[in-house]
């Protein structure tokens, strides 16, 4: 998302996710209509005859590091075969988008027994049922947030611009639950100046925002800042010729994932390997495969994989190895007639 508008167009949508998952849990219908705001937990008061209450506020703004080491190996150095998004920032006058992780904390608010406690377990629910939300998806809502109120401010900004110009660029953003202890969360209220109510903290990445100077190639994704990349494959020990039952060891970047599989030769059916580090995967070639040359690629999934199932993948570039024929070494029996 290369545009000025992506940090309120992501608190939006998150907004949005958080009001439509309300309404839609039969559940919580008899606390009556749920507020979900984005205000400064000290500018929010609830009086006895208050209704609940969501609080949804943007605390800090980190910068992803995940895209500066995009391009670069395990020692540092640059990739010859770099994905479009790096290769743009070599163009005259190119900038690359600047890539950042938003944190909320989200708040519940009551003046009933269990009000809190209630909301803030479907919601928590809600948000681990949607650790990622799609290019689609993020369209769709932001669409929605531009007609629901054409004269609020954000649907205006949108207006000067377009939902698709600030989702053309867009791959997908993950939502992961930041677990504070005690200490931690005392610090982040003691810093909001608020009056302490239960809360949980949330991460979002990846979102992007570039300058008017700044362009992805064509074809490209952001996706391909966590894309991973096989360098070599070899055989383990490193001595021995690639035979079928042979331990492989794969070498490369961003090799592991949230589930780190694998791929023979374009086959539906996955491999688990047996090791995964981020630039090793050591794995076990099957039984039945044929002499010749073999391809492998390393699949991403998310942990929790739901209806669309395609967009939860990543995969690398495929590398090939060659299998050699096994030479079966016993005597062969001569007929006796």
């Amino acid at each position: 998302m290369s545009n000025g508008l992506a940090i309120a167009a992501i608190t939006a949508v998150f907004k949005n996710l958080l009001e439509d998952g309300l309404v839609q849990n039969a559940a919580l219908s008899s606390m009556g209509n749920v507020l979900v705001t984005t205000l400064p937990p000290d500018q929010i008061s609830i009086g006895v005859d208050g209704q609940p209450q969501l609080n949804l506020f943007l605390y800090q703004v980190s910068q992803n590091r995940n895209a500066d080491m995009g391009g670069r190996n395990a020692k540092g150095d640059k990739l010859h075969n770099q994905p479009a998004y790096h290769q743009a920032s070599t163009e005259e006058g190119a900038i690359l988008p600047l890539a950042i992780n938003l944190h909320y904390v989200l708040t519940a608010y009551g003046n009933k027994d269990f009000q809190t406690e209630i909301l803030l377990g479907y919601v928590m629910q809600l948000m681990h049922q949607t650790p990622v939300l799609s290019n689609a998806t993020i369209r769709t809502m932001l669409n929605h947030v531009a007609i629901i109120n054409r004269s609020g401010l954000l649907a205006q900004a949108i207006e000067s611009t377009s939902v698709e110009a600030l989702t053309e660029q867009l791959d997908q953003v993950r939502i992961a639950p930041n677990l504070f202890d005690t200490e931690q969360m005392s610090k982040l209220w003691s810093l909001l100046k608020g009056s302490y109510r239960p809360s949980i903290a949330y991460e979002v990445s990846m979102v992007f925002i570039g300058s008017k100077k700044s362009s992805l190639a064509p074809g490209s994704s952001k996706g391909a800042l966590n894309q991973p990349q096989i360098e070599k494959i070899v055989a383990s020990p490193t001595n021995n010729e690639i035979v079928a039952g042979s331990s492989l060891i794969i070498y490369g970047n961003n090799l592991r994932g949230d589930v780190t599989l694998l791929r023979l030769n374009g086959g539906e059916n996955l491999l688990e390997p047996q090791i995964v580090e981020d630039n090793r995967i050591l794995f076990k070639l099957p039984q039945n495969l044929y002499a010749g040359v073999q391809k492998v690629q390393v699949v991403h999934q998310q942990l929790y994989n739901y209806q669309n199932y395609q967009e939860s993948e990543v995969l690398s570039n495929e590398q090939t190895f060659v299998l050699h024929p096994t030479i079966d070494d016993k005597p062969i029996l001569a007929l006796q007639g």
